[in-house]
């Protein structure tokens, strides 16, 4: 026998999508799987499999629209516990899903060993949100790399790239104009590399505040720099904010500095809702925002041109329209529409069943 993803959808009736997650905290995976069943939900009956509270105790169901079906499922288990599959499979038996979108190699392979008690195979699209190479995206039909970069990582039957989009909101104001205010937005790790930013910054020639938006196991790091350049009335660590695109267009200037990226979702805030983005040359951030507004992880050249840009902003300002003018392809309903396209394309694939 064979199972065949349905193609009835394109007569119109809805896919049953399974999304599974392993919630750790709510950063760019997170947000990518949540944005992603909320806006794919407007047309298809689609279901979030993940634990409801992170390591911080935020609650996953706080992001997820009400057209979203929500499972409470424990994704600390063993993967290779065979009551733990068991379980897992009456839950996709239930559900019958026609594709399972898995967002960490941990749930691939979950999602894959829990078959051997379904008497059909579901086919399995993974998508590659970071630079860890795993080997086990080979057991998925569909690997999705998020960059070109992340794209060579891929090594599933089929692999196909997509870039990463956001739920475009209606940002407000709500930092005092009357210094140049620069935010960047990311967690608080050595290779984010906000010690570059706060270092060249510490020696430009204008008056500025720096927001960084963002949590984690580097802050002690960065408050002891911020403390050794004298520069604490000027940098603020601002911590995890609901509302990244307030501070975006509420400021002059955005900068990722971060050495290692798959695709950077404060990147397309930047483009959408800010004036002006510069970035370290990782992922495909030369491709998106061109020559002029790479940076090199060197201080003292960074602090020159930030120098340049204040004396210049204007003339960087017209620069950068151009690449705010393609901000349209990173609109999460394209972004979903491009996934619903691929898991169509399992339906012209006979898959072997137990």
């Amino acid at each position: 026998m064979v199972a065949e993803l349905s193609k009835t959808y394109y007569e119109n009736e809805k896919l049953k999508i399974v999304h599974i997650l392993y919630f750790t905290e709510f950063a760019g995976t997170e947000k990518v799987c949540v944005d992603l069943c909320n806006a794919m939900s407007q047309s298809n009956e689609v279901f979030l499999l993940a634990n409801t509270l992170d390591f911080q105790g935020n609650k996953i169901t706080d992001y997820i629209e009400d057209t979203v079906n929500f499972v409470d499922i424990e994704t600390d288990r063993n993967r290779h516990n065979i009551f733990y599959l068991y379980k897992i499979a009456k839950i996709l038996k239930n559900i019958n899903p026609d594709v399972i979108h898995c967002h960490n190699t941990k749930m691939l392979e979950i999602m894959k060993y829990c078959q051997i008690f379904l008497s059909k195979k579901i086919p399995l699209v993974f998508t590659k949100h970071n630079w860890f190479v795993k080997k086990r995206m080979k057991y998925a039909d569909i690997c999705v790399g998020i960059s070109p970069e992340t794209l060579k990582l891929c090594n599933a039957k089929k692999n196909i790239l997509i870039e990463n989009g956001i739920k475009f909101q209606n940002p407000t104001k709500i930092l005092n104009n009357d210094v140049f205010n620069i935010v960047g937005v990311g967690r608080l790790e050595e290779h984010k590399n906000w010690q570059l930013a706060i270092t060249a910054l510490s020696q430009v020639d204008f008056d500025y505040r720096l927001y960084i938006l963002g949590q984690g196991i580097y802050e002690q790091e960065l408050k002891d720099l911020i403390e050794k350049l004298n520069v604490a009335d000027k940098v603020k660590l601002v911590g995890f904010v609901n509302n990244p695109w307030d501070y975006i267009c509420s400021s002059d200037l955005q900068i990722l500095p971060s050495r290692l990226e798959g695709f950077s979702l404060a990147l397309i805030e930047g483009i959408y809702y800010g004036k002006m983005v510069f970035a370290l040359d990782t992922a495909n951030h030369r491709e998106v925002l061109g020559d002029d507004f790479i940076i090199e992880d060197d201080a003292e050249k960074l602090t020159q041109t930030l120098n340049q840009v204040y004396l210049n902003y204007d003339e960087f300002n017209e620069k950068f329209s151009k690449v705010k003018a393609e901000s349209a392809r990173f609109d999460i309903n394209n972004v979903a529409q491009k996934y619903i396209d691929a898991y169509q394309s399992l339906s012209d694939q006979k898959v072997q069943v137990a």
